[in-house]
């Protein structure tokens, strides 16, 4: 399951000489940290010990050639590599304003801190490549160019207030109050920055997302992990990528509808991915076949179903999605407009285990020729299920589902 588990110092994770680049997936988390967030790693560095430990990252390795560029697929611990590359950047900006006044030794140091942020073989590559929401990545690009470090004609609108541009501001100001405060500017960064090369990451690589969520569980990083749903999704789209290149942001915006569908509620969007894969197993079993559909094997589920045809599955799964929505009562259609009484009623006798069956119902109704009354027949019904099982306890939970 686990490729590597190993502690590095920062000079080593962004070593000057690798070919190691590391990549955000696209739509995952817009980076989110603010301004605690960036004074406690400050802070932290600061005021500890070198070689103070800053956490954990996730990382999927799948390349195969040690000689090219490295990619590992960052899925979690991007708030914090993010940051610290802010935290470099913020670095290179103070010492090169005081370049003529280093020594050889300084000098090294500044030319040392750009290789951090883009690859010596080529100064277009950058070492981070952050994901794309909210211009996170286009904003980076603009600090590295801003600094000196990159050349990047576009800067987007409003770039100042979004929070990479904050993070990189206030790192700079924090470096220059804390070195005057030192009476020796150029000293206290350097210091400082010997202390940030010491800091600790742990780098854990994983063959595949799968792995990857089973970390999650058990692991208590500083950032937020990276929910099931998140993962089905950043493999889809990695997934389109490939087979269907240049629709990108079209399938986003279908997968971003088919959340609409459900609705923000965490637990209701997992349950529908539970409900939809244990409606259609049998027709899913060329794919993939296990007894039932639970929290913990859903993503071994939902990569096979992306890896056999991620276009389809797309279209599949946003259109049950949407009559998912009408169970839940999210959606209202004039034609179903008799079925909206008996759902919240059978909402209000929690039969919400009986959504899985009317999935199937309503996603077969013309195969199967039942119309709106025959629907209303079988929500009736299963609302009177309900309240005598709810009244004698039987069938009991575990065997609701059979």
């Amino acid at each position: 399951m686990i490729k590597s588990v190993n502690s590095y110092p920062l000079s080593q994770l962004f070593d000057i000489d690798s070919n190691v680049v590391y990549h955000v997936p696209k739509y995952q988390r817009e980076y989110t940290w603010t301004k605690r967030e960036w004074e406690n790693i400050f802070d932290d560095i600061l005021d500890n010990d070198p070689g103070y430990y800053l956490g954990s990252i996730i990382c999927i390795n799948q390349s195969g050639d040690a000689l090219s560029i490295q990619e590992l697929e960052l899925v979690d611990g991007q708030q914090r590599l993010t940051t610290i590359s802010l935290l470099f950047a913020a670095t290179y900006q103070m010492l090169k304003e005081h370049e003529t006044d280093l020594d050889e030794e300084q000098k090294v140091e500044l030319f040392n801190l750009k290789r951090k942020l883009v690859l010596k073989s080529d100064n277009n590559v950058i070492r981070l490549r952050p994901q794309v929401q909210n211009n996170n990545e286009q904003d980076f690009r603009a600090v590295l160019s801003d600094v000196g470090i990159t050349h990047f004609d576009t800067t987007s609108p409003y770039a100042g207030n979004r929070k990479i541009f904050r993070a990189f501001r206030y790192f700079l100001r924090r470096l220059e109050f804390e070195g005057n405060a030192s009476g020796n500017v150029i000293q206290f960064v350097i210091e400082f920055l010997s202390r940030v090369n010491k800091a600790v990451l742990v780098k854990i690589e994983v063959a595949n997302h799968a792995d990857a969520y089973v970390l999650f569980e058990s692991l208590n990083n500083r950032g937020v992990p990276l929910s099931v749903i998140d993962l089905i999704k950043n493999k889809l789209l990695a997934k389109l990528e490939l087979t269907d290149p240049g629709n990108t942001d079209r399938h986003f915006k279908q997968w971003s509808t088919l959340l609409d569908y459900l609705g923000d509620n965490y637990s209701i969007q997992e349950r529908f991915f539970r409900h939809y894969y244990n409606a259609f197993r049998k027709e899913l079993k060329d794919i993939y076949q296990v007894p039932v559909a639970t929290r913990s094997n859903l993503i071994h589920i939902y990569e096979k179903l992306l890896d056999a045809d991620p276009v389809n599955f797309l279209e599949n799964i946003t259109e049950a999605g949407r009559l998912y929505s009408i169970l839940l009562s999210r959606t209202k259609e004039e034609r179903l407009s008799k079925l909206e009484r008996p759902l919240l009623d059978l909402e209000r006798i929690q039969g919400t285990p009986a959504y899985l069956l009317l999935l199937y119902f309503m996603v077969k109704r013309d195969q199967l020729q039942l119309d709106v009354d025959h629907l209303l027949e079988i929500i009736q019904s299963l609302v009177r299920f309900f309240v005598r099982r709810n009244l004698t306890d039987t069938p009991p939970t575990r065997d609701l589902t059979r």
